[in-house]
């Protein structure tokens, strides 16, 4: 059988393509990579694991003959291909649409029409939107940016569409850290890291050292998918996060791991001082465990930076 990865020369797809070769419930099948390179991340397809087998599609999802080919004899889809930078949404809003909403409601309808038996959607946290509850999935969504709208509209199609028939899972990933192979500096951790190793001062609004955000390591995200794939697949979305912290927190792990780092604190006009705080206790319920803290993503980083620290 073949396992379908979209989007896997991305920031995750670039780690799970070679986690899931080792994975005891993925022995002996190869994996199918589809990717358009809207990010040109072809160093992603170096130094796969030699004694796996690997296919590679250049294309899009929203292309019909695409998807039809890529899902040809697959059992397990893991669904990552997405625009994934929320602020860039908002230049781009039709197109977020038509990716992160209509070509992945075609993928998972195309999908159950090959037969396959398991479909892993990667979402976010980003589909809650402002709040001070500790969010749990029944949370009444409210996403902020036309990336959390189209993501969160996905997310209701296809589990409106469970029969029983195919599998379907959901994670509402938090804020994701972490070294892969496929790297994106996009987020506060890695971006900080990148800041901090190449000399650059960190920017901290003052009033805000004490909000909390989700946060979770890439290696915990892809054991998540993992687990989804071979314990979930039930028509639910879960929540992932390996912490809750503070962005002191981030600030303190980059500190002690970049000694030389300078922080910089600035006043913000209008600073949304609201937390943001998401349970995971559903997943946990199910035996779903993370491994990473904030304070060993960043750690790895800094190996990963070590001649320049």
């Amino acid at each position: 059988m073949t396992v379908l990865v979209t989007g896997g020369l991305g920031y995750l797809g670039s780690r799970l393509i070679r986690e899931i070769p080792d994975d005891p419930a993925f022995s002996g099948e190869s994996v199918r990579i589809l990717d358009n390179f809207r990010q040109p991340r072809f160093h992603s397809l170096w130094d796969l694991p030699p004694y796996a087998d690997y296919e590679f599609i250049e294309g899009d999802i929203r292309d019909d003959q695409v998807r039809s080919k890529a899902l040809d004899g697959v059992d397990t889809v893991f669904h990552l291909a997405a625009i994934t930078n929320a602020p860039e949404t908002f230049d781009i809003p039709e197109k977020t649409w038509e990716v992160n909403h209509e070509a992945a409601v075609a993928l998972y309808e195309d999908a159950s029409d090959h037969g396959a038996s398991e479909f892993v959607d990667v979402g976010t946290c980003s589909v809650y939107g402002r709040t001070e509850r500790e969010i749990k999935e029944d949370f009444a969504c409210d996403p902020e940016s036309p990336y959390g709208e189209a993501k969160l509209a996905a997310e209701e199609d296809m589990l409106s569409r469970y029969d029983g028939g195919m599998g379907v899972t959901v994670l509402r990933l938090g804020t994701v850290y972490g070294w892969t192979t496929g790297m994106r500096f996009d987020t506060v951790v890695d971006k900080f890291a990148l800041l901090a190793a190449t000399g650059q001062p960190l920017t901290v609004y003052e009033g805000a050292e004490d909000q909390k955000r989700p946060y979770l390591h890439a290696q915990d995200a892809v054991r998540a998918m993992l687990f989804a794939a071979t314990e979930l697949g039930d028509g639910e979305a879960y929540n992932v996060v390996g912490q809750n912290g503070r962005l002191q927190d981030v600030v303190d792990a980059i500190e002690t791991h970049f000694p030389d780092v300078m922080i910089e604190y600035t006043e913000a006009e209008q600073l949304n001082q609201l937390s943001y705080i998401v349970s995971d206790e559903k997943i946990r319920q199910r035996g779903f465990e993370t491994g990473y803290t904030l304070d060993q993503g960043v750690s790895e980083l800094a190996d990963k930076f070590r001649s320049m620290v």
